[in-house]
C-alpha cells in the first residue's frame, strides 16, 4: 500500500475512535506539493473538541516521532482542558498511544 493511501486509513481508523468517543473531530493537515508546514503548529494531524476539552493528536505508523518536542510543546501550552498526545499504528496491531502532560509521557499501549 502507498505511504498517502495508508496514512489516509489510519487517519479515518482515529476518526472513527475519537467520534465514537463522543469528540468533535477536524483533520488540520494541510495538502498539496507547495504547503510549507503540513501539520498543525508543525506538530498535530488532527483537533478534537468536547464539552470543555479540546485533543490534539499526531497519527503515526509503526515508529513514533521523537518525544522531545511534544513534551516541550505541553510544557509550554498545558492547560487544564487541552490536551497532546501521538498515536502510533502498528500494523495488525493496534494503537500505542503516547500522552503528553507538562513534558512527561505517559504510555498506553493497546497492541495485540
Amino acid at each position: 500500500m502507498k505511504t498517502k493511501a495508508k496514512g489516509n486509513r489510519i487517519q479515518l481508523k482515529a476518526i472513527k475512535e475519537l467520534e465514537l468517543d463522543g469528540w468533535l473531530v477536524s483533520k488540520v493537515e494541510k495538502g498539496g506539493k507547495f504547503a510549507v508546514e503540513k501539520d498543525m503548529f508543525g506538530l498535530f494531524d488532527v483537533v478534537a473538541v468536547r464539552r470543555g476539552q479540546c485533543l490534539f493528536v499526531q497519527l503515526t505508523c509503526n515508529r513514533n516521532h521523537p518525544h522531545t518536542q511534544y513534551q516541550e510543546f505541553s510544557k509550554e501550552y498545558h492547560n487544564n482542558g487541552i490536551s497532546f498526545e501521538q498515536w502510533v499504528w502498528y500494523d495488525r496491531k493496534g494503537w500505542r498511544k503516547f500522552k503528553y502532560l507538562l513534558g512527561g509521557i505517559i504510555e498506553e499501549d493497546l497492541r495485540k
